[in-house]
């Protein structure tokens, strides 16, 4: 337990890396989302019937 105790106090001494900075629009226009992406998904989907 003590080991563990040693391990834990040493991982959080260490100093911290400051996180990088976020661009506000970096990625502008490289993803989408469909219009319809939060529309229900038919029954089909979730029962696994195939459509054809």
């Amino acid at each position: 337990m003590l080991d563990f105790v040693e391990f834990l106090a040493q991982k959080y001494a260490q100093p911290q890396q400051p996180s990088q900075k976020r661009v506000l629009g970096l990625n502008q226009d490289k993803i989408w989302i469909s219009d319809n992406f939060n529309n229900p998904l038919p029954d089909e989907f979730w029962l696994g019937e195939s459509q054809g």
